[in-house]
Order: C-alpha cells, then structure tokens, then sequence
C-alpha cells in the first residue's frame, strides 16, 4: 500500500479525494479574483468534473475561474469554466492536477465546498512503499541509476513475481548513516557503481541483497572497465546504463566515464565512449567472473556534428520477452546532443545483440546502417530513461516512454507514446511534479525511467533521481541521495 490506494479513483466519475484546503489572495492583481480556495489532492489525477456547492456563484452568472496545477506555482485556467445546473463545471480534456484553486469561497460551514471526479487519464501518485525500501542506514545508502532488469528475461507487466530482478545503480555511498542526525560516517566511500538482486515483485526489505566488490580491503565497483579504450585513458570508470537478460545473458552498455577537475561541481566529469559488457545470467545474477568486455563505435558524431551516444535505455521486443508484439528485435535507445538531449534508436536480431557490425538506426524514415544518420523520435529528454511496451488500459499494445524534460533542469515526471518502438511518439504529457529541489541544499531531481515488469497491466512503477552538487550536503543528509517512486495508472 502506498497511501493513496484505499481512497484512489479507479475508474473515470470516481470520487477524487482532498488531501488539503487552504485560502489563498491573488497571485498578482490580473488573477481576476481577491481570494482563492486551494485543493491540494496529494497526487496527480485526470480532472473531470467538479461540482460546486451553492454559494460559489454570484447572483446572476453561471461562470467561474477554475485554475489547476500540478506544482501549486505554475497555473493553468479552464477558460472560465460554465457551472451547469446542480452546480457542475466540466474542465476541457481531463487535464491532469495535483491542485485545483477556484476564485472566491463558498463560505459553508465546515464543508469544502467542491467536489471532484476522475476523467480519463492518469494517476500519478507516491510509491512510498518501493520509496523506502532504498532508504537504507549501513552498507548500501545511496545510488543513482536504478534500472531494472528481470533475471528470466520476461518484460512485460505483472511476471516479477516469477523471478529475481536485477537493480543496476550508478555512483553508490557505502558506509554508515547515522540513525538520528542522518549523516554519513566519516568513513563513508562512494565506488561507482553496484548492483542489487530483488526476490518477487514486492519492496520487501529481507528480500532484496545489495552487492558490490568486497574482495579488497575497501569496496570496490561492481563492475570495472577492462577495454583497451577505457584503460589508455587516466583513472576511468563505468556509468553502466541500462542492461537486459537476452537468450540467457546479462547484456549492458556502460559509458567509460573519467575524470575533469575543471567541471563545476557535481558534474567533474567526462565520457570517453561506450563499452558493452556481457555474462552469463545465472540464478543469482550475472556471473561476472565470466564476463566480456568490448570496446563499440556506439559514442561519437551524427552527421550534424552532434554528439551521440546508445545504451540510455533498451527493449527487448521478443517472444523470450513476453512483449505483447514481438518482432525478434532488441532496441538500443541513446541520446542525441546539440544544447538539447533528444532520445534516438537502434535495434539488432537478438541473437546478435553483441555484434554491433549487425545494428542498424532509425533516420527518421527507415532502418539504415549509418549511424551518423539517425535522428530523433523524442525530443528533450532526460539522459535516463525507458521505453516500455503496455498491457492493459487505454494504452495497451502502446509504447511508453518515461523521462523528465529539460534533463537535470526539468522537475517533470513524463510520458510520450506512440504505436511502435519508434513511434511516431505524441505530445510530451507532464504528469508528477518532483519537489525535492524545493529543500535548498543544491538539490536536483534527474532520469526518471519506468519498470515494467514490477508493474500490475495498466500501470507503471517509476522511478527518479535525487542529487545534490554538494559533497558537504552529501556526508551531512544521507537521504537525498536515493530513488524516488511513484505509480502511474490509467484511468477511464
């Protein structure tokens, strides 16, 4: 249970419930109106009707300003919505809203006044139960990354309870957490990146083992780079990305990533390309004292001088896989650069997913095997994120790509769909509002992904990325460092 399930719509006319009301004067004097009542829903969900109790109304009209919001800053106004007779204003599209403001106060005692009904949409709600389950005080306290991998190889929606899942994390905090001032031991290292293997589909804290090199006196990465293109350069180390279990094997495309003491803090950084490690996938994980490693040609220039890279996101659209519509093919997303970040696409036979001589690559038109011609099917996304076949709902048989728009820039959780792995993919719809930057602290939410396999049909479990650039804030406040959850559900 997360919170929001007992009382929830499920269906489009479902009650939507109040979490919060206040009054509020004008934002600035063109609102239109002295006073506003606040609805705050504690969650994102499609707005149909509302219904508004006598005394809203001046005499005489039938027209109110209705506005909604999902970060309570940021307004939109439903025109000026009409108030039928029985006093309810059906807002244009199901828009999404986490808060409501209506001009004015209905002034009955006690009562709040209006209520509200689902549309048709989604729900984006707070996952608290997968949240703390990465809340963590000693060992493993803090990541970023976080993709999901099913052992068995099996995509799809409601088959984890089959398997293990594989976590495969970026940066990663080992240490100790202070039980009550929240900071890091002094003693605390950070390795670059880990692993953790989950039992089921619950986030069930004795069911999921956290792992990382213990051989040595300090821990160590879970996975180093053993490449000639990675090892010529000074100090390099794996970002791994996304991986996937296909025909038996654990396959990942980490960048090889060094270090740039002239970046600005948090970001001291660069990358020196893209590997492709690959191990047997067994009933623990990938047995990675078997593993392969490979320099690829998978970082480098488009034709427009525009630097791309593969690995951000993979999927697997095969029968093994469970898809809804397999095609036989492995679809490799990566990242497009020119100022923006903008999702591009390669796929491969699965049986030759290692063979990169075998890629082709989306040009916008057809499958070519110029890399330097691909072209964007999604634009200005995070540099993590998921593209994810749908069962179930309004969606099914849908692709779903998760992200957050504007990078580390953007606060927005949000989705694009379209009806094969390349789309052609809708309008970018923001969904969940990210408010951890609002604490200070050098905060920044990033790389918002979905996990479909550790979701019911219709729904999908996401996940984002809390930093901060400050190493003191780092060692004084262990918990911004960790992954956040929510849901997203159709409703209608």
């Amino acid at each position: 249970m997360n919170g929001y399930e007992s009382q929830a719509p499920r269906r489009k006319g479902d009650p939507i419930p109040v979490r919060r009301i206040w009054r509020a004067g004008p934002a600035h004097p063109s609102d239109g109106a002295d006073e506003w009542t606040v609805f705050d829903f504690g969650a994102t969900y499609p707005l149909g009707e509302i219904r508004l109790e006598p005394g809203w109304l001046a005499a005489g009209t039938d027209r109110i300003a209705i506005e909604y919001s999902l970060n309570g800053r940021q307004w939109q106004r439903a025109a000026r919505a009409s108030v039928s007779e029985g006093g309810a204003a059906v807002l244009p599209g199901d828009v999404p809203a986490r808060y409501v403001r209506i001009a004015g106060s209905s002034g009955a005692s006690g009562s709040p006044g209006a209520r509200f009904a689902a549309g048709t949409g989604f729900a984006a709600e707070p996952a608290e139960d997968w949240t703390r389950l990465f809340h963590r005080k000693k060992g493993w306290t803090g990541a970023d990354g976080i993709y999901s991998i099913p052992l068995n190889g099996i995509e799809t929606h409601g088959r984890a309870a089959e398997t293990k899942t594989l976590f495969v994390f970026g940066d990663t905090f080992i240490g100790d957490v202070d039980g009550e001032t929240d900071a890091r031991s002094p003693s605390t290292v950070m390795i670059n990146n880990s692993l953790a293997m989950l039992e089921g589909d619950r986030p069930d804290p004795a069911a999921i083992t956290f792992l990382w090199d213990r051989s040595g006196d300090v821990p160590a990465s879970a996975i180093v780079p053993r490449t000639p293109n990675a090892l010529k350069e000074k100090d390099t180390y794996y970002w791994l990305q996304d991986g996937a279990a296909v025909g038996g094997w654990f396959h990942c495309f980490p960048l090889i990533v060094g270090p740039n003491p002239d970046g600005p803090e948090g970001f001291q950084f660069t990358v020196h390309g893209v590997a492709h490690v690959a191990a047997p996938m067994g009933p623990d994980g990938p047995a990675l004292d078997r593993q392969v490693q490979q320099d690829t040609p998978l970082y480098f220039r488009s034709a427009g001088g525009r630097t791309t890279y593969f690995g951000a996101a993979i999927l697997p659209n095969t029968a093994e896989a469970g898809v809804p519509r397999p095609d036989g093919y492995v679809y490799i997303y990566g990242l497009q650069q020119d100022g923006g970040t903008h999702l591009v696409a390669a796929r491969v036979p699965a049986a030759e997913i290692g063979r990169i001589e075998r890629w082709t690559f989306w040009n916008g038109r057809e499958w070519t095997e110029r890399k330097e011609d691909c072209a964007p099917i999604v634009r200005d996304v995070s540099c993590e994120l998921s593209v994810s076949p749908m069962t179930g709902g309004f969606l099914d048989g849908k692709y779903v790509a998760v992200f957050q728009p504007g990078g580390v820039a953007g606060n927005h959780v949000a989705i694009s769909w379209g009806d094969t792995p390349v789309g052609p993919f809708g309008p970018v719809i923001p969904l969940y509002y990210c408010a951890e930057p609002e604490e200070g602290k050098s905060i920044y939410t990033y790389n918002a992904k979905g996990h479909a396999h550790l979701s019911p049909p219709g729904e999908l479990l996401v996940s984002y990325n809390v930093n901060t650039t400050s190493w003191d804030m780092h060692m004084a406040h262990a918990g911004i460092y960790r992954p956040r959850f929510i849901r997203i559900r159709q409703i209608w």
